[in-house]
């Protein structure tokens, strides 16, 4: 009877082993293909950010998540939980019978012979699933990540530059700033003949606006200019961070564990282009067609320069949308621009300067939002997204500057990270240089006939100097003003060095610029750091 009881016992045990490893071959080797062929992780680091964020905001992935992991595995899940639940009730219907001191239907060489099958069933999945790990282990670049986390450099010992107000002297008359990150765009969705990577140029509008303004290159230079994205500026807050700090967001600090509450510091040792312009009497305003809250954006903007933030929270709440609408990641960028000229237009009616920031998301991976105006000229959806979204900018761009008060603003067009849809290394390869898209409008003129070789962490000082200020050194942060004849970091050292030095941990970055960051504020703690100067 013993005998048999095991016998019972070891085929269930065996069959649950082996069907929840096929689950979990299943769910790895589909986390494997969405990380390497549906989107590009660019390191660990932005994974770990991702996974201390959470999905809450992020309500369209999840469901092309589940849509994907279906699509390509529900047919054999079912198959599976079929012959699981047949395999069971096969077993429990025996440990019945034996139970009941009846005569088993299976033969005991027919159990052998099951269980036997079953355990190799379940060996060989456990050997895929180890195989797949460790194909995740390395999609993940967590060696990297290792390698880099025991390695100490001290790049913001010798480069860093903390924003202060001795540093800065502002013009008389102050520029408005109006600063346009547009999501996942890239200088590479252009054609050959322009610098980029696609067949046809995706982005014709803002090739021509680049060319007819400031893109930092060389007068006889038919090429889009673009920022390197280093190591911590990969994903949209931290390349909002690096493009308003000059500093990335590492996440090697033992404090940071965000949980991304509204009462949660979020780097109060840097002083942004936000803290820069409140100081000198802006009024600075941050519009998205999401949740502003989602991944700390929120935190980063209210607490460096108190920026009014229109989101979907706030759409809902004023009205300008019904209750229940949710497009897309909120709402889509076609409404996102009409809801941005009226608040561009309230705020030029006032006395102050002001700085309006908005940011796009319809081109945000995978395979973006097409709406009903988008074009059908591509086989890909992503494409005509690209190519819709170049056309909506340049609309944007050329009502600005159709406005009064056009003449006294300053417009930055800029991507905040490259595009992590899986579409473009498909189709430029792993090789090609990618580039973010980056152009000044209204700026001061740029005098140096040479292209220059930078990432988005030198947008910060380049925007403050675009708009007038004179920098002491030309330099904030790990940034280098591109209208300066200082070479940036990435013209000294090469991209790849520095890229390898932002990496590694830092000793004063965790110390000093993460200091308290991710902690809770208290009465002692300000949430938002003024940088106090001289108005004019």
């Amino acid at each position: 009877m013993n005998k048999k009881k095991n016998r019972k016992n070891l085929s269930i045990w065996i069959g649950t082993s082996a069907y929840i490893l096929f689950l979990l071959v299943c769910i790895v080797l589909y986390a494997i293909d969405y990380i390497t062929n549906v989107v590009q992780v660019e390191s660990f680091s932005q994974f770990l950010y991702t996974m201390q964020v959470g999905m809450g905001g992020a309500g369209n992935t999840i469901v092309q998540i589940l849509e994907g992991f279906a699509l390509h595995y529900l047919f054999w899940i079912c198959s599976a939980t079929i012959l699981y639940g047949a395999f069971m009730t096969a077993a429990l219907r025996e440990r019945r019978l034996i139970k009941e001191g009846k005569t088993p239907l299976w033969s005991k060489q027919a159990i052998v012979t099951l269980n036997s099958t079953v355990l190799v069933t379940a060996v060989l999945t456990a050997a895929v699933l180890g195989y797949q790990v460790k194909q995740g282990y390395a999609a993940l670049k967590i060696d990297d990540y290792l390698e880099e986390q025991s390695t100490i450099s001290t790049l913001y010992e010798d480069h860093y530059v903390s924003t202060s107000d001795q540093l800065l002297k502002f013009p008389e008359k102050k520029k408005n700033l109006i600063y346009i990150y547009m999501e996942s765009m890239e200088s590479t969705f252009a054609d050959p003949a322009n610098g980029g990577g696609f067949e046809d140029n995706l982005i014709p509008n803002l090739t021509r606006i680049a060319n007819e303004n400031t893109n930092f290159k060389a007068a006889d230079d038919s090429r889009l200019n673009g920022g390197h994205v280093t190591n911590q500026t990969s994903w949209t807050v931290a390349g909002m961070v690096a493009q308003t700090s000059g500093t990335p967001l590492g996440v090697s600090n033992s404090q940071y564990n965000h949980s991304f509450a509204e009462t949660m510091l979020f780097m109060p040792n840097v002083t942004s282009l936000g803290d820069v312009l409140k100081a000198q009497g802006y009024q600075n305003v941050l519009m998205c067609g999401s949740e502003a809250s989602y991944a700390g954006r929120a935190n980063y903007f209210r607490q460096h320069g108190d920026y009014e933030i229109i989101d979907l929270d706030a759409a809902h709440k004023n009205g300008i949308l019904p209750k229940n609408y949710h497009e897309w990641w909120g709402f889509e960028d076609s409404k996102l621009i009409e809801f941005a000229k009226d608040k561009i237009t309230e705020l030029a009616s006032e006395d102050e300067p002001f700085n309006f920031t908005m940011l796009t998301a319809d081109t945000h991976f995978k395979d973006g939002y097409l709406c009903p105006d988008c074009p059908d000229d591509h086989e890909e959806q992503y494409e005509n997204v690209i190519e819709c979204s170049d056309r909506r900018i340049a609309e944007f761009v050329d009502w600005i500057l159709q406005q009064n008060f056009a003449q006294d603003t300053v417009i930055v067009l800029a991507g905040d990270h490259l595009s992590m849809d899986g579409l473009v290394n498909q189709s430029v390869g792993l090789d090609f240089p990618r580039k973010t898209y980056f152009t000044v409008i209204n700026g001061v003129d740029y005098t140096l006939n040479q292209t220059r070789d930078y990432t988005t962490l030198d947008i910060f000082p380049t925007t403050l100097e675009a708009m007038g200020v004179q920098i002491d050194g030309h330099r904030l942060g790990l940034g280098t003003s591109l209208y300066s004849d200082q070479p940036t970091l990435c013209e000294q050292m090469g991209f790849e060095l520095l890229n390898e030095q932002i990496s590694y941990r830092n000793l004063r970055f965790e110390e000093e610029i993460l200091k308290d960051d991710g902690l809770e504020m208290d009465s002692e703690k300000k949430p938002v750091k003024i940088v106090k100067t001289e108005r004019g």
